[in-house]
């Protein structure tokens, strides 16, 4: 006899496990898209507790727990806060909402999949007594996978959302005769049904729940099938706050003495071939090497990060003379370490996927320590440090080169600054 067990979602697995953690206060300065990237819960800060509830779900995911489970997995983080009885709904809501989530990004990964032999999706509600009015006026509505109404209801549309989405092929839309729809109803006045009464429902305006206007799926996956499996052409979120929204100094005003006590005489010489930075990196950090950032997270530091295509298996081609990636090297942990700056920007990309990219500015002094010998961005994505951009003062010049290019960078959520 062949016992059956159900597989986890591969695709809803690794969405939860790239959830970057963070407190109530940085995930509410994010975008509803970016949102979607993040994670953290109102009345608990970043640290032990979180990372205790994040796994908890994760669990879910991989496993299959129950909420029950997850009660019993969080229960000292609940009860210290009084989420018992009455208030034990805010449980019930974070860990059905996530897990929604989860399931419809990776739902969205496998329908893009099969698209062009079932290139229908219908909305399908639960249509019970709980099925908001709004969900339940789109049931059984048909649209071509691609049409925008997509990018406003593909669930979860609201906390607790149970509603999903079917794919159909040609064949299926001809023998059921449905017909798909062309015009987006999004916005216009409605008059729902009251799923419990069966009455008319005074009129409003057909809306997805706040902060669930957009598409989960398309900001982890894209709009296209491969998106996830290619590089992008990353470009920060419009919008964003700046240095000036925290009330930070520009740049070209830092002073030596408000940043860490770094030397260029660390810097290697530039030009050099791929093999002298490719030993020097190995040197200093072995092939990869984990450290903990000034935030106390870890950051994989690899010599693949120096590679111009960084997936398995792919030729060697290295940019180590990038805009002085290797001459840094050594600069490298302690810039982690020791930044002046860190910010959390949120990015997208051509094709509609979002990411968070955390920046890390720092300077480093000329050898008398009496001014600023240069300034690199790092930008780390999921944990592994992305790249690095350097720039040196113009020569005998006190101002930085290209200040309004490295102005631009500073955008997003502050998550850590030095002096002001």
């Amino acid at each position: 006899m062949i016992d059956l067990q159900p597989l986890p979602m591969a695709e809803a697995q690794q969405f939860w496990r790239d959830k970057l953690p963070l407190s109530p206060g940085q995930f509410a300065r994010l975008g509803d898209e970016a949102k979607t990237r993040a994670f953290a819960v109102s009345g608990i800060a970043k640290g032990d507790e979180l990372t205790t509830v994040m796994q908890a779900i994760q669990k879910a995911i991989d496993k299959g727990t129950t909420l029950n489970d997850f009660k019993k997995d969080c229960a000292s983080i609940f009860e210290k806060r009084g989420w018992t009885g009455e208030r034990a709904w805010r449980i019930d809501n974070i860990f059905r909402t996530n897990i929604q989530t989860a399931y419809s990004v990776g739902r969205y990964r496998q329908m893009m999949e099969v698209a062009d032999v079932r290139p229908f999706w219908q909305y399908s509600a639960v249509n019970d007594s709980r099925t908001r009015p709004t969900h339940a006026a789109l049931n059984g509505k048909v649209y071509p996978f691609d049409h925008p109404f997509w990018r406003t209801w593909y669930p979860p549309n609201g906390f607790r959302c149970r509603c999903g989405v079917v794919t159909l092929s040609a064949s299926e839309m001809q023998r059921d005769g449905l017909t798909a729809e062309t015009d987006d109803p999004t916005g216009k006045l409605i008059e729902p049904i009251d799923p419990r009464t069966g009455y008319k429902m005074p009129a409003r305006l057909l809306m997805p729940d706040q902060g669930f206007a957009n598409n989960p799926g398309e900001t982890v996956w894209g709009g296209i099938v491969d998106a996830a499996d290619r590089p992008g052409n990353w470009k920060a979120l419009p919008g964003l706050k700046t240095s000036g929204d925290y009330r930070r100094k520009a740049l070209n005003n830092v002073r030596p003495g408000d940043i860490a006590d770094l030397d260029e005489a660390a810097l290697l010489p530039s030009g050099k071939g791929d093999a002298f930075y490719k030993a020097e990196f190995l040197k200093l950090y072995g092939e990869e090497k984990v450290v903990k950032d000034v935030l106390g997270e870890p950051v994989i530091m690899s010599l693949r990060s120096f590679m111009v295509d960084k997936a398995p298996g792919a030729k060697e081609l290295w940019k180590f003379n990038k805009l002085g990636h290797g001459a840094s090297i050594p600069l490298m942990e302690d810039m982690l370490l020791t930044p002046y700056e860190v910010w959390l920007t949120p990015q997208k990309n051509e094709a509609g996927q979002i990411r968070l990219a955390k920046k890390y500015i720092g300077f480093w002094k000329t050898a008398d320590k009496e001014r600023i010998g240069g300034l690199s961005i790092y930008e780390v994505v999921d944990g592994i440090f992305q790249g690095v951009t350097n720039f040196t003062p113009l020569k005998g010049k006190k101002a930085m080169p290209d200040i309004d290019y490295l102005e631009i960078q500073r955008v997003g959520v502050l998550l850590y600054g030095k002096g002001r």
